[in-house]
């Protein structure tokens, strides 16, 4: 029965025979609820679209993403709508869903980039099975492709390495990094407080994100990310000489002693890079202390350790960036062994 409401919009009240709730339509006239009806009807009959799901699900996860975090999510999401659009969520199967990631891997995107649109479409189609769409998760049953690119991880250049060492009295940032290994958010979190000249350590417990132009403070997303580097001689001799250093006061700050904010950080780097002639990224020279660190003989674990990795495979598989002279030392013990063996 159709009822007509004070405010003069008509409703009918059905109840979804699947589900047992109770579902409201409204319209001005009849024939609009009519409408409504046989359009929910239909839909409930052929399924939603990928994309109105893919929406639903969004809305539901974005109050819950990191914010550095949704950018990522958002792209995946608009190619995933682009390949699959009002196509029924119902009539994706994991054919399609090979099709779309040899898409992606035939526009050259990494193995990485690949495996978030992927993670992305799983969680969506996981998402429609809780509202009753679906009763399987398409993506289940498919593999990221085997030939699909991994990005080179690559180390500044032995002759940046060289500079940035020899650049302290620039800037501090490239410096602290080329000697600890951390995380760029790392060191931009970094206090004085953080920095123990007696026990010579430095306690990473926290790191920095952006917001628009505004810096946030987070902590480490996995408890491996919590935890102490050896406060380096170089280094050392570098801060104690550097006059007022106040506990709660951030290393790398603007005047005020507070942290630097995103444009203030990108205008410093470029304006390093200018002055020094250096082009590596923050990251290019957190993998020169891995690959350095490597090359002294340190332990892989104490490594992974060092760099706040949760998975020892992380560090191995990314940072053994070794130079051609980490290749000739090799070559040179195992000419020396087979030389004894004769």
């Amino acid at each position: 029965k159709i009822t007509q409401r004070s405010d003069g919009r008509y409703v009918k009240t059905i109840t979804d025979q699947r589900t047992g709730k109770k579902l409201f339509f409204y319209g001005k006239t009849k024939k609009e609820i009519n409408q409504k009806i046989l359009e929910y009807s239909k839909e409930r009959e052929e399924g939603k679209s990928f994309c109105k799901i893919a929406e639903e699900w969004y809305d539901t996860i974005e109050p819950k993403l990191a914010y550095q975090s949704r950018e990522s999510y958002r792209v995946a999401l608009k190619r995933a709508c682009e390949e699959f659009k009002d196509t029924s969520i119902k009539q994706i199967k994991p054919k399609d869903i090979n099709v779309y990631l040899f898409k992606l891997l035939n526009k050259n995107f990494a193995q990485k980039t690949i495996s978030n649109h992927k993670m992305v479409l799983n969680q969506i189609f996981d998402f429609a099975i809780l509202q009753d769409e679906i009763e399987y998760n398409p993506c289940s049953s498919t593999k990221i492709p085997k030939n699909a690119k991994k990005n080179p991880r690559k180390s500044a250049s032995p002759e940046e390495e060289k500079i940035i060492l020899n650049s302290a009295d620039k800037w501090l940032f490239p410096y602290i990094a080329m000697l600890t290994g951390m995380r760029k958010g790392e060191i931009l979190a970094l206090q004085w407080k953080d920095v123990d000249f007696e026990k010579n350590i430095i306690k990473v417990t926290k790191s920095i994100y952006y917001e628009g132009n505004n810096p946030k403070i987070k902590e480490p997303k996995t408890e491996a990310g919590k935890r102490i580097v050896p406060l380096l001689e170089d280094l050392k001799r570098t801060l104690v000489e550097i006059p007022n250093k106040k506990p709660n006061d951030f290393i790398i700050s603007d005047e005020d002693g507070k942290p630097i904010s995103k444009k203030s950080f990108r205008w410093r780097y470029a304006k390093f890079q200018k002055e020094t002639g250096i082009t590596c990224t923050a990251h290019q020279i957190r993998h020169s202390f891995a690959t350095n660190a490597f090359e002294s003989n340190v332990a892989p674990k104490s490594i992974q350790e060092i760099l706040g990795h949760k998975q020892l495979a992380t560090t191995m598989d990314i940072y053994t960036d070794f130079r051609k002279k980490s290749f000739d030392s090799a070559a040179l013990l195992l000419n020396e062994n087979f030389k004894n063996k004769k």
